[in-house]
């Protein structure tokens, strides 16, 4: 990856590494991740371990734990963060960001499984607001006296149909700070602007990297090891169906008899008139196979710092939930320090796209606030409450509201649903109520 000096020559350079076999494996390699993410025909990656008649007795076992464990270590976008504009919550300029706490929360999910991508942060005309996209596949152009800084992006446009008997020319989308266009792999421009130029003047990309990057741009994620540690579980629980299926032994016949008079079965008597009748029993230790199988489980897990016991443990306190996820908590930190630093550069993005397509200037100062993770703890949270009621700090309107947030949307609406609630079960006036008609009735 190497400094260009005019598009033309960045274009040739990006196209012929898209076609090199170490970008080309890598692209496969992701693909095989979001497949064990999607849970989308995995039985290829363990199909050739099974050949001969295996198949034709018990199909395929697949497991879908790759996707359970990159959701578990994603906490960064759990809860939705709050994002500040000078000192303020604003939501006129978060009603121009289409689902960003949705897309954000997919897009750190999918950094944790495949390492380095980029997010694309673009303008959807039809919805007229701010749009985001991560990119797993594309090629870059780095700034030599910086070895981490893009200067173009390459990536190949989506094509609209995956009938393999609908053939569809590979076009590609470049993008540098000055121009902007598509390419097809005659090196044919199509103009997506006028005189290719990019009219933002800035990469809408922000590259997302691994903690542990060092010098190298492209970088794997957390999904490399869960990945395979699922297709040996799938290979695991398949041989185990197989152990299973013919854990009755291996039936023989020893002796000339007609094998098209037997018949098998559990309420079926066999009758042999020159012959004997076995069967060739199994000493496999089945239990040792599932306990095999949990181990590469549970080492797994351990690795991304996740606690996992079957749930053969008894209920615990939230004080002890957080102590088993003490350095789950820690890899989060950094997790949030990072996306911390994304969203700024989001920013960035969105104050140049929203001043070119609606004059809008989005504040300087921006900040984001990432919502603290706790673990719940009934009798803890029992005792809160009491406190805050007895010394005045909150009531029980402020309780329903926090429980169900999505119910109120107001203090207002809270009271009525507990006068209605009182009125039902005739009990005394709600003492938390604020109607002027029942204030006025208290005036003396």
């Amino acid at each position: 990856m190497i400094y260009f000096n005019n598009a033309e020559q960045a274009i040739r350079e990006s196209m012929a590494r898209f076609k090199e076999a170490n970008l080309a494996k890598m692209f496969k390699y992701r693909n095989k991740l979001v497949d064990y993410y999607q849970y989308q025909n995995t039985q290829q990656y363990i199909d050739g371990y099974f050949g001969g008649s295996l198949q034709e007795e018990i199909p395929l076992y697949t497991t879908n734990i790759t996707k359970k464990i990159i959701n578990r270590i994603s906490m960064v976008y759990k809860d939705n963060p709050i994002r500040m504009y000078n000192n303020e919550q604003n939501d006129d300029i978060t009603d121009l960001m289409l689902r960003k706490n949705y897309k954000l929360k997919n897009v750190e999910r999918v950094h944790n499984l495949v390492g380095t991508m980029l997010v694309h942060v673009l303008w959807n005309e039809d919805e007229e607001k701010l749009e985001y996209r991560p990119v797993l596949e594309y090629e870059v152009t780095l700034n030599p006296d910086n070895p981490m800084e893009v200067m173009s992006v390459l990536y190949p446009m989506q094509k609209t149909t995956d009938d393999i008997l609908h053939h569809q020319e590979d076009k590609f989308i470049f993008w540098s700070a000055e121009e902007h266009y598509m390419i097809d792999s005659m090196n044919k421009i199509t103009q997506l602007n006028d005189d290719n130029v990019n009219p933002y003047g800035i990469l809408p990309f922000v590259t997302i990297q691994p903690n542990c990057v060092i010098d190298e741009y492209f970088n794997i994620g957390e999904g490399a090891d869960i990945a395979l540690a699922n297709q040996q579980i799938d290979i695991s629980m398949t041989m185990l169906q197989h152990h299973i299926r013919s854990a009755g032994g291996q039936m023989f016949v020893r002796g000339r008899v007609d094998t098209n008079n037997i018949k098998l079965g559990l309420n079926k008597v066999v009758v042999l008139e020159d012959g004997d009748l076995g069967s060739i029993n199994n000493s496999t230790d089945i239990g040792a196979i599932m306990e095999g199988i949990k181990h590469q489980i549970q080492h797994i897990c351990s690795n991304h710092h996740i606690a996992f016991d079957f749930g053969i443990a008894s209920q615990k306190s939230g004080v002890a939930i957080k102590l088993e996820n003490l350095e789950l908590l820690e890899a989060r930190e950094d997790d949030v320090e990072k996306f911390r630093m994304v969203e700024k550069d989001i920013h960035k993005i969105e104050q140049k796209i929203l001043d070119v397509e609606m004059n809008l200037n989005l504040p300087d100062d921006f900040s984001v606030d990432f919502a603290e993770i706790d673990f719940p703890d009934p009798d803890k949270e029992m005792a809160q409450w009491d406190w805050w009621m007895k010394h005045g700090i909150k009531d029980k309107i402020d309780y329903i509201m926090e429980h169900d947030p999505d119910r109120f949307e107001n203090r207002e609406e809270a009271i009525e649903f507990l006068d209605n609630r009182i009125e039902q079960r005739g009990e005394k006036t709600n003492i938390f109520s604020i109607r002027p008609a029942q204030a006025n009735a208290n005036t003396p």
